[in-house]
Parts: C-alpha cells; structure tokens; sequence
C-alpha cells in the first residue's frame, strides 16, 4: 500500500500492524493533512463477519463525537481493499508510555490520565455503547497529556434497556483487562468497561500486570473469575491507599459492588487530590442487569459459523508465525528493575556526568552486561524509560522476580527509599532462609518513619563490626501474628537477630566523644565524705558504634553493643 493514493491521501508509512488490520500514515495531497488509514487484514475481507465488524466500527465512530476519542473522516470500500479514515493522534499509546517513558506514573498524572479516559467511555455509555476492549495499547497520549481512545472493533451498540451477551459466549477482548463477565462469555453492560479502566488505572500506577503474562490464557481466566483483584501495593509500594480503594471497588468481581457509571468512579479519583469536586448526578440510560435475571437462549451454530472460525484460526496461526520469527530473529528483551535511588551515568566510572536520575522501583533494559573477564566491571549498559543509554552500577539493580520479594518486605516507599540495593539482597536472602516468603509475600514488613523523626527510628545505619563500613539494623513486624525482631545486617551480608516483647525504637550512637559516655557494665569503686567505701557505675566512649533501643511502654533505654572479638551481641541497662 504505500505509495498508494487513497481518495486524495498518499500512502506514506506503516504506524501500527495486528492481525486484523494495518494502521499508516496517509496524507492528503493537496491540503497536507496527515491522517491514519486503517486496512482490514486481506486475509479477513472476503470474511462477512469481520466486514461486517470492521464496517460497525465505522457506524459506531460516526455517532461519537468527543475531544477523547478519534475522530472518523470516512469509510472507503474498493479494489485496495476496506479503510477506515480517522484522525492521526501524535504520540504513544498507553503502554509504550509507561513501559518506554515514566514506569509507574505518580499519582496525580495518572488521575489526570484516567479522568480522560472515563470521559470518553462515560461518552460512549451515554449513547448506549460498549467499548469492550479497553486497555493501554487502545489508549494514545500525546506530547501535551491529552488522552485519545482509539480502536472501537468489537465496541457494540445496545438498543435502551439491553444487555450484551457475546456471540456463542464468545469471548472477545484482551485477557489480562477482561471483566469476570467478559471471561465466562456472560451478560454485559458498561460495568464491564468499568472493570477494565480499573485494571488500567492498576497498570498505569504500578507500571506492571496484575498478572503474569506467561501464564497461560485458561491460568489468567482462573484468576480473574475466581480470586479478588491483586493489591497494587505488592507490586510498587508507592500506591496510595486512596487509589488501593478506587482500584478495588472497579475491579471487584460482582457488577454490583463496582461503580455504576464513569462518572462515579471519576468523582472518586478526583477526590484523592484533595480537591472540592462538585457531586453530579449519575444518569444510567442503560439498565443495569445481572446475568441471573435473564434467560438466554443456547445459540445454533451453522455452517456459515464453522466456516468463519476455520478462516479466523488461520489467520492467528499465520500472524504467529510472523511474530515467533521475529522474536528469534531478535534479541532477548532483558530487563532489570532499580532496586535503589541511583543515576544513569554517560560512562563506566561514578565520576562520569549524570544523564538522569533513575528511581526506585522502574525498569531499564539492558544493552550489555559487565564483561566476564579477568577485571571484572561492575556496569550495566542500559537504556532508561526515558530513551535514554547510560551505565547503572550492578549494585543498583535486580531481577524482576527477586524485586517482587524484595519489594513485598518493604512496608511503606520511604523503606524502599532508604535502604541501599546491598542491604535489600541481604534482606531477601535473610527471607529465603528463614522461608517468611509464600508465593513471593511475606507478612514480616519494614515501616520506617519520616526522616522529621528520625533521631529515633525503626531503621538505622552505623560501623557495628568496627570495620569501617556501615552496617543496618532494622525493626521487623510481622503484620499478622504481631512479632517483632530486631535484625542487624552486616556489611558483608552475615545478620543476627533478636525477638522483641514491645514496641521499641532504635538509633544509632556512635564511637567516642561524638556519641558521648554509656554504661558498659564496668563499676568504679569510691570513697564517700565519711570514708565508706562504694561502687558506681562507670560511663565510656564506646570504641565503635552502637545501637541504643527505647521501649515504648516500658520507657527503658538498652544499649546493644556488638563484640567483635566473641562474635556476639552485648547489651548494657541504662536505666539509673
């Protein structure tokens, strides 16, 4: 097609290719006019079904008419083939985005990101439209953050008062965003697009799946129609609970436990800015129904019906062959994931210039490993979300799976913030051997506090080996059985810990003069004025650094000082 003219618009490029249509860039020739012509795969046009499928997108864009949705310019049958003309929209879509340029976007851009969506899709519902498949690869941002639905293919239009049920239960739509009622091929209404925009606002916060991509279809169709809609925080901690609520309630599993129209779930995210929003009045023009209350007929399948799936399922295995050869023709796609605040350097050294700040919890994909030779390199060639190539220091990064179990010890963000990448590998192993993880959680947390009160903490760092490297210790609290340890982690990764009755929190007191005279169990014998003779207790310098605990309730200092020469923990009253 390209170098093709199509009423007026020159064929220029290929934007986007899938297995029912091919996306290009066409431009008018005389106004210069850039728009996208979307082509019916070949193989599918002599296909009814999918004619008449790509035709009702058509229909459907027609009657829309909304700054969030494409906008259609016309629909050509002729010898090239079946085209949709519609606006061309500069940008990315949603999960390039997220996966190329912000990794998991902070919460005020992504309200602002979905508020859009919902918009769009409160436009659909309000003429009694579906979308049906709404997910960040149908959703474009462009340079300015303005929001663009765009492919309506199986978006359908109920008359007032009807239900969709799919075609022979068919179940159209993509996996991982699907709604329970969706899965099972059962009775849907515009909370099926509701569930689906929850699933995306989870996406968008998180930077991740809900659920792994290498599971297969029936594994995923098990979870989303069985289970409750995975937290956000065990995947990026930087979720807030406001948005952990919002996410739930779109997502859960029965349609009437979810919001019931856009609007609602839009008042909801605009309330977690803080902002005064004005209540509007939620008009469902569309009856919400159960499947429960309707009996559906079994339909008959003919031999139309047999022969369409047979053309459909050749053209799924003739685009896999495509996609399967590409990917061995490829190289492996590798990614890590930033276990500590670092900086993406212009070269191998930590004097290099800073190209940008990399943080925690986002991904980069790797260009080139450190060499196996002789002289090791600690660096890591990447490339950021941003675009941009740089080296990271190994230390600073982590496989996906081990930053999943690292991530879930993490209580809150300022733990994830706080602790260096060397003491969170010390902090899983710990994990493993003591076997606190199940299916990569773990009810054993961290919950530092803000840095305002950080003279006494749950965390703190200090040379307690006295080797002249710094070494952490840590307050442990298991979220369901309420214990508590104290775990100290050495720099050269060995631990020791202690099982706490109370509440306590920690800090560090340092060697000599700078962390003043403790009671270290030494007594010194005096004279008093009528020449008896008693003892005292004696307060030292420590020589290196040590660790002072405060019980809360029992309000009792203990010094915890490590020795290095029996390998053990000592600890000193300091109660007068």
């Amino acid at each position: 097609m390209i170098g093709e003219v199509l009423n007026n618009y020159e064929i220029d490029e290929i934007i986007d290719e899938g297995g029912m249509s091919t996306v290009y860039l066409g431009i008018h020739k005389y106004l210069k006019k850039k728009v996208a012509v979307k082509m019916l795969n070949p193989l599918l046009q002599k296909n009814p079904l999918y004619k008449k499928r790509f035709l009702n997108e058509a229909k459907l864009l027609s009657r829309l008419n909304h700054p969030n949705i494409i906008t259609l310019y016309d629909y050509i049958e002729n010898d090239f083939g079946i085209f949709l003309i519609t606006e061309y929209v500069k940008g990315q879509t949603l999960d390039e985005y997220v996966d190329l340029v912000t990794g998991p976007v902070p919460q005020s851009r992504a309200i602002k990101i979905i508020v859009q969506v919902l918009d769009a899709v409160g436009h659909m519902h309000s003429k009694n439209m579906i979308h049906r498949d709404i997910k960040p690869s149908n959703i474009m941002i462009t340079s300015d953050d303005a929001v663009k639905l765009i492919d309506f293919g199986i978006a359908k239009h109920l008359r007032k008062n009807q239900a969709l049920v799919t075609q022979g239960g068919a179940k159209l739509g993509t996996t991982i965003f699907m709604s329970p009622q969706q899965v099972k091929g059962k009775v849907l209404d515009r909370r099926t697009d509701i569930y689906s925009i929850g699933a995306t606002l989870f996406y968008v916060l998180t930077g991740q799946y809900p659920y792994d991509k290498n599971l297969s279809e029936y594994e995923i169709y098990n979870k989303i129609v069985t289970q409750v809609f995975p937290d956000p925080r065990t995947f990026y901690v930087g979720v807030s609970d406001k948005m952990r609520a919002v996410i739930r309630k779109a997502t859960e599993i029965q349609p009437l436990d979810r919001y019931q129209a856009c609007e609602e779930f839009s008042i909801d995210l605009l309330s977690a800015q803080k902002k005064k929003t004005k209540a509007s009045n939620i008009s469902l023009q569309t009856r919400i129904i159960d499947a429960a209350d309707l009996e559906i007929k079994k339909p008959t399948f003919g031999a139309d019906f047999w022969q369409n799936l047979i053309m459909l399922m050749a053209a799924i295995a003739f685009s896999a062959i495509i996609v399967t050869g590409l990917y061995f023709l490829s190289k492996k796609d590798e990614r890590r994931v930033i276990d500590s605040n670092a900086y993406l350097l212009e070269g191998d050294s930590l004097t290099a210039s800073k190209i940008e700040s990399l943080h925690y919890g986002e991904t980069v994909r790797v260009i080139k490993k450190p060499s196996d030779g002789i002289i090791k390199k600690p660096w890591f060639k990447v490339r950021s979300l941003r675009n941009n190539i740089g080296y990271v220091y190994e230390e600073d990064l982590e496989i996906s799976h081990a930053f999943v179990q690292i991530n879930a010890i993490m209580g809150n963000s300022i733990a994830g913030n706080l602790i260096p990448a060397k003491f969170k590998t010390a902090l899983r192993n710990y994990y493993v051997e003591n076997q606190y993880y199940e299916k990569n959680q773990t009810a054993w947390k961290i919950f530092p506090e803000e840095k305002k009160n950080f003279e006494m903490n749950t965390l703190a760092f200090g040379d307690y080996n006295d080797n002249k490297k710094d070494d952490l210790v840590v307050l442990l609290y298991n979220t369901e059985t309420k214990e508590r340890q104290l775990l100290i982690v050495f720099d050269n990764e060995e631990t020791l810990s202690l099982r706490l009755n109370e509440d306590v929190k920690i800090r560090t007191v340092k060697k000599g003069r700078r962390g003043g005279r403790w009671y270290l169990g030494n007594m010194l014998k005096r004279t008093n004025e009528e020449g008896k003779k008693f003892e005292a207790k004696k307060y030292e310098y420590l020589s290196h650094d040590g660790i002072l605990l405060y019980k809360i309730k029992s309000k009792e200092n203990i010094l915890y000082v490590y020795d290095t020469q029996e390998k053990m923990l000592k600890f000193y009253s300091q109660t007068l």
